[in-house]
């Protein structure tokens, strides 16, 4: 037998009596070495998971109540704390557990989420959406006024007429636009900065285009979706876990063949783009608002009609 083990021995920790408090780095390396913390690591990145952690630490400051303590479910948002405050190591271990539980739904949700767009990319694939779309248009007089002729003047020379794929991006813009209260010149400059007449797929082989146009679209959307309670009972995963599926689908579309220029299978993938985009909640807020931007963009792309789903079919598509 060794005269001296190869291992150091360590006293268990033994949470001190009384209450107990917890900051925002105490809480990262106390989740670190758990299980769930590598689970969710390898379902959508390190530097986004340590985000996602962050996140649920500053969603769980809102529980923080009157009387100093955390308190399970509650939305008290009790002063502007910095730590969370527990009154016994029982409480401690209560918040861990739910903080793991919220998180191992998130990833449940991720592959709920990962499954119906696939679904629908199989849906594209068989041409099944184009159907629906025909069947569900939204009037183009409901969102969109075309400019009045211009009358000719003697000695002027005639203002010939705009060109389709000109009116066509006019009408996209409508479409984007339509219900947007107040200045709406973010949205033309994201569309203006995207757009491709080429065929080619217009939003790159992750999220970031799409993301960057979102932030300038919808400016004053919340920093993060997710980690309380309501967040568990919706379809949808967290912004983080949302990004992760929507990235994955860009990324495919991005590498995968586009159909040629004027066929109708622009409509199959814009309505699958879109649908995923609803679906996965990749973004706090206007997730509608940036599936109709890649919609437009993939239209304007493909050089077909400009023929948009009304809201039913929007919603429909989303799995709202």
């Amino acid at each position: 037998m060794a005269l001296f083990d190869s291992k150091p021995k360590v006293a268990p920790y033994v949470a001190p009596a009384g209450p107990i408090t917890m900051d925002r780095t105490q809480f990262i390396n106390t989740v670190r070495p758990r299980p769930i913390y590598r689970q969710y690591s390898q379902a959508v990145g390190l530097l986004p998971a340590g985000v996602a952690f962050d996140n649920a630490f500053t969603e769980s400051l809102r529980a923080m109540g009157a009387d100093g303590f955390w308190h399970f479910g509650t939305n008290a948002n009790f002063g502007n704390p910095s730590a969370l405050r527990f009154a016994d190591a029982a409480g401690l271990n209560f918040f861990m557990t739910a903080i793991e539980g919220m998180f191992e739904m998130d990833l449940k949700l991720i592959e709920r989420r990962a499954a119906y767009a696939n679904g629908l990319k199989g849906k594209a694939g068989s041409k099944l959406l184009l159907p629906q779309l025909r069947a569900e248009t939204q009037s183009e007089d409901s969102y969109y006024q075309a400019p009045p002729p211009v009358a000719p003047k003697s000695g002027v020379p005639a203002v010939p007429p705009r060109s389709e794929r000109s009116l066509d991006q006019a009408r996209g813009l409508a479409w984007l636009t339509n219900g947007v209260q107040g200045d709406a010149s973010a949205y033309s400059q994201v569309l203006l900065g995207l757009v491709k007449r080429d065929g080619s797929f217009p939003l790159g082989g992750n999220l970031a285009p799409l993301q960057a146009a979102w932030q300038r679209m919808v400016p004053l959307a919340p920093a993060y979706r997710g980690w309380n309670n309501a967040a568990g009972m919706q379809k949808y995963p967290s912004n983080v876990g949302g990004a992760k599926v929507l990235g994955d689908v860009l990324s495919d579309l991005s590498t995968s063949p586009m159909p040629t220029q004027g066929s109708d299978d622009w409509y199959e993938l814009a309505l699958y783009l879109m649908g995923a985009i609803i679906t996965t909640q990749a973004f706090t807020d206007g997730n509608k608002r940036a599936a109709r931007l890649a919609y437009v963009l993939m239209l304007l792309s493909g050089g077909v009609p400009m023929i948009v789903p009304n809201n039913r079919l929007g919603a429909t598509l989303g799995d709202m």
